[in-house]
């Protein structure tokens, strides 16, 4: 919080966020419309995220007032969040709490998660939405594994499995609310289902009844319960009239957009059935009733989203995330000799280093499993077991829950996840993109840094890569707040590396 209100106006993408936020505090309904001119000078109206985020800036205002610290504090709050959420899911995963208060020393070090915490932007809080969502899942699955060996256990605990599920369902929601890259976190929940019901759906639903019933309760909780939640936060657009499904019978900007475009689901009937009466379902007064201003509005995010062209000189691509290669430069002020700047950068040796981690989990996880593979093919060579059910071994041996192994697949699946997918994404990007994947990958160098302090030179290697990621911290401190430092300091010590500046 230190200084958080004292940058008067808006921060880089503040001139979306914060004027967008500033609308719904004033329920002002142009803030889910997209046809408007700017609210103010040199702003515009962010209409392409979903609107949870903004909702807590704008709660933020209420409380603070239309001022940068009330429309910043939201971010502050989880911020801090982020931090215990990373510590909380640390521990529960390695079932010890010396590596979850490591890992949120390493994720409070971190300058990206820092900036990202004193904005008003939805980066932060769609961190926070996912490492929420990881944790309630990971509670979920090591629930499942203590009891899945009893059926009658199984039975007793059912109730409170499902309702773990469910609230792994209601968070993805939340994730997905906030930004659209929560998705993501949906991937990783869908991901680690499929694996455990191709290996466990038998033991858990031994008829085709009982099978089709967990499939279907997986598709409510892991795929409507979220979409249901994402329809829901636009409430407070549909209170002020723009309904999903359009009532009017003519073609209207503002209070309901109709479009006169009929809509996927029915020229996909057409071209089915080869008939053209689908579309009197929904037209009527020249308007597509079915197309409402909510089916709209999407429409218009996915071509933006799909068709921008533009460039950006602090643009840069998920490998430079990676690297910590390309910051981005949001905020600067020249005074006599000095430079006040706020760079969104990663703690150069927290990313480094922990880039090793990660990169060495990986290779880790993969010799694992080809060595227990192997080993398997050797043991069951005379028995004729299938190599499907050799391969459900190594599966359970990863995604059991109930140990560092497990949950080290765990957090890498997490980690990549939230990260690789930006890469096929064909708009502009930037560094504070990779904001969910700071905390997960402190996680795993936490990790790999109490498993080295067991050992003599260990201890020291441990000690001297701490106490570099904090003396990093306190030296970038100014150039991630906006702190005043000399011009050659800067350009000596923030813009060593050339692509820095």
């Amino acid at each position: 919080m230190y200084r958080v209100g004292e940058i008067p106006g808006y921060i880089f993408d503040e001139v979306y966020h914060s004027v967008t936020a500033k609308l719904i505090t004033r329920n002002d309904p142009r803030a889910y419309e997209w046809w408007n001119p700017p609210i103010e000078p040199n702003t515009a109206v962010d209409w392409l995220h979903p609107p949870l985020a903004k909702y807590t800036q704008a709660l933020g205002m209420k409380v603070f007032g239309e001022t940068p610290f009330g429309w910043r504090i939201s971010s502050v709050v989880f911020g801090v969040g982020v931090v215990y959420l990373t510590a909380e899911l640390a521990r529960f995963l390695f079932k010890d709490k010396r590596i979850g208060l490591l890992a949120g020393v390493l994720v409070s070090m971190d300058g990206l998660l820092l900036v990202q915490s004193r904005l008003a932007m939805n980066d932060i809080h769609v961190t926070f939405m996912l490492l929420l969502t990881f944790l309630c899942y990971a509670w979920y699955r090591r629930t499942l594994s203590d009891v899945i060996e009893s059926p009658k256990q199984l039975a007793a605990y059912r109730s409170l499995l499902r309702k773990r599920l469910l609230l792994t369902g209601l968070c993805a929601g939340l994730a997905l609310s906030t930004k659209w890259s929560g998705l993501f976190g949906l991937g990783v929940l869908w991901f680690f289902e499929f694996l455990f019901l191709a290996t466990e759906l038998h033991r858990i639903a031994p008829t085709t009844k009982k099978m089709l019933g967990v499939l279907l309760g997986r598709a409510i909780v892991l795929v409507a319960l979220p979409l249901s939640i994402y329809v829901l936060s636009y409430s407070h657009m549909f209170l002020q009239g723009k309904s999903l499904v359009c009532n009017l019978d003519h073609v209207q900007n503002g209070k309901c957009y109709c479009s006169q475009e009929s809509s996927p689901w029915v020229l996909a009937l057409e071209k089915v059935t080869g008939s053209k009466s689908w579309e009197s379902l929904e037209a009527r007064g020249g308007c597509k009733r079915l197309i409402s201003h909510f089916s709209e509005l999407h429409h218009q995010i996915f071509w933006y989203q799909t068709t921008l062209k533009a460039t950006h000189a602090y643009q840069s691509r998920p490998v430079q995330w990676f690297l910590n290669l390309r910051p981005v430069w949001m905020y600067v002020k020249y005074d006599e000799g000095k430079i006040a700047n706020i760079y969104a950068q990663g703690n150069p040796v927290l990313f480094w280093i922990g880039d090793v981690a990660v990169l060495g989990t990986i290779l880790m996880l993969t010799l694992r499993s080809l060595s227990a593979l192997s080993t398997k093919l050797v043991e069951k060579k005379k028995s004729a077991v299938s190599f499907l059910h050799r391969v459900s071994g190594v599966i359970r041996m990863l995604t059991n829950f109930q140990t560092p192994l497990s949950g080290l697949f765990y957090v890498a699946v997490a980690y990549v996840t939230v990260w690789a997918p930006w890469q096929a994404s064909p708009r502009i990007m930037f560094f504070y993109h990779y904001t969910p994947a700071v905390p997960l990958l402190s996680i795993i160098l936490a990790y790999w840094l109490f498993r080295a302090w067991g050992h003599k030179l260990g201890k020291v290697l441990v000690f001297m890569t701490i106490l570099a990621i904090i003396n990093v911290f306190i030296l970038f401190f100014p150039n991630w707040t906006g702190l005043p430092v000399t011009n050659k300091f800067a350009d000596t010590v923030y813009f060593s590396l050339k692509s820095w500046k």
